[in-house]
């Protein structure tokens, strides 16, 4: 009986390797993060939390705090200290030296052109010097969240002083996008930018091909967006996209152009087809998590239902980890017994960090072989299980269930790779924990328990 039970759990979850899923992204970019900005959640993330130079998304934080202190009629002009300090081959849009412009221009110019000028004179308009305005911008980010950067200038000009991290920018490109005159300009791809005293009109192209509608980037749910470049930074892009059923906010930092644009495409994407926000009745966003396979979708509803795991932004399709995989068993082993997984958490081999590696099919059957062992033995309820129990696993499953699904058709022979060493995902694992339920029923009247979780 058992040993046919064996035989039917595990050509369930290894006939679970031929259908579709989600995977995590794979990005260019050295770092990237991807927020749901309504809750503040986190959805992908690639050294978030590491210092990098942010270059001209430094734009992002000079506009907001412009837009915030600054009237937009008020009047600017393209001086010789700016000249006399910006490097000279810094972006411009060729502004001459004494002309006139308003701050809305001037903030077009910024966003729109990345102009460093501009951002120069208009930040030494706002607090008398850079070094005031850089105060201004550090004390802002820190309001917002940020608080891992340090900004040195309003344009972002390389120094080694003037740097931030994926998240940071992430929390600060959420607080500008909440303002609708940022999120405006920020989302224009051209823009006829207008001198005050001589009229003369200088036309501007957002450096963005995500906006142009004439580039293969082009992303029609994105609504604002801000490049960046030098060459230590490399290339770096912040921007958001609205889909109908959740808002997307993106960093991608360090990589090469037009890379930075494929990567934001394609964390939006997933972003979008993996996560939602439901809103209810008097406001309250909640994310909600569909990053699994359409099979998994009764396991992880079960899973959760019964608190085996959380609503996490974890991606289900992704490979467990042998501390997540035990972690997840202690939820359906009854509490009197918990303390049997403990000793699958070790730290032996050649590194501390064992459990913390992606597990496969050969280690998670050794765990249950050896729960169930455990269990058979520590049970005062031994004579309800022993007809279970003393049955062994088959000797070599792997073999017999592959050539299983080869002979009733279920995956083609030139698909068949699955092997013990085949990595075994969330959704596997928790419909793994699913079929075992029954088994754990049998010691005890059973009450679920939930203390421990999918971390």
């Amino acid at each position: 009986m058992f040993k046919k039970y064996i035989s039917f759990l595990l050509t369930f979850l290894l006939v679970c390797f031929s259908l579709a899923a989600t995977p995590l992204p794979t990005l260019h970019a050295d770092a990237a993060i991807l927020i749901e900005p309504k809750t503040n959640t986190i959805l992908y993330a690639k050294n978030a939390n590491e210092r990098f130079y942010p270059a001209s998304t430094t734009k992002i934080l000079t506009s907001l705090i412009l837009l915030e202190d600054m009237p937009l009629d008020t009047p600017l002009i393209k001086t010789v200290s700016s000249t006399a300090n910006v490097p000279a081959d810094s972006s411009h849009i060729g502004i001459r030296v004494g002309e006139q412009y308003t701050a809305l221009e001037g903030i077009y110019a910024i966003m729109l052109a990345s102009d460093n000028f501009v951002s120069y004179d208009m930040a030494v308009k706002h607090s008398g010097n850079i070094r005031a305005f850089a105060d201004r911008m550090n004390a802002k980010a820190k309001s917002v969240g940020a608080f891992s950067s340090h900004f040195v200038n309003p344009h972002g000009y390389h120094d080694p002083y003037h740097y931030t991290t994926p998240f940071d920018l992430s929390q600060i490109a959420k607080a500008a996008f909440s303002h609708p005159k940022f999120t405006e300009i920020a989302g224009s791809s051209t823009h006829m930018f207008v001198t005050q005293n001589n009229k003369r009109t200088i036309p501007l192209r957002h450096t963005a091909p995500l906006l142009d509608q004439e580039s293969p980037l082009y992303n029609p749910h994105v609504i604002g967006a801000k490049t960046g470049f030098h060459t230590p930074a490399k290339r770096t892009l912040i921007s958001k996209a609205t889909y109908n059923n959740i808002d997307l906010i993106g960093v991608v930092m360090r990589t090469d152009n037009p890379l930075q644009f494929q990567d934001m495409n394609t964390l939006f994407e997933y972003g979008m087809q993996n996560y939602s926000v439901w809103t209810d009745e008097i406001g309250t966003a909640s994310l909600i998590n569909h990053s699994y396979s359409s099979w998994a979708k009764p396991y992880i509803d079960f899973a959760l239902e019964q608190e085996w795991i959380i609503d996490t932004t974890k991606n289900y399709t992704e490979t467990i980890t042998r501390r997540e995989f035990v972690n997840l068993l202690k939820n359906i082993v009854p509490s009197e017994y918990s303390f049997l997984l403990d000793n699958y958490i070790d730290y032996e081999g050649q590194s501390i960090y064992t459990e913390n590696l992606k597990t496969n099919f050969k280690e998670i059957s050794s765990i249950y072989q050896s729960l169930l062992n455990d269990l058979s033995l520590t049970s005062t309820y031994v004579p309800v299980i022993t007809n279970l129990i003393n049955y062994p696993l088959l000797s070599n499953p792997y073999k017999e269930v592959v050539d299983l699904i080869i002979t009733e058709g279920m995956q083609s022979q030139n698909n068949a790779t699955l092997t013990p060493d085949t990595p075994i995902t969330y959704e596997q694992a928790i419909a793994l924990t699913y079929r075992l339920n029954p088994i754990m029923k049998l010691y005890n009247s059973y009450s679920l328990i939930g203390l421990s979780h999918l971390q």
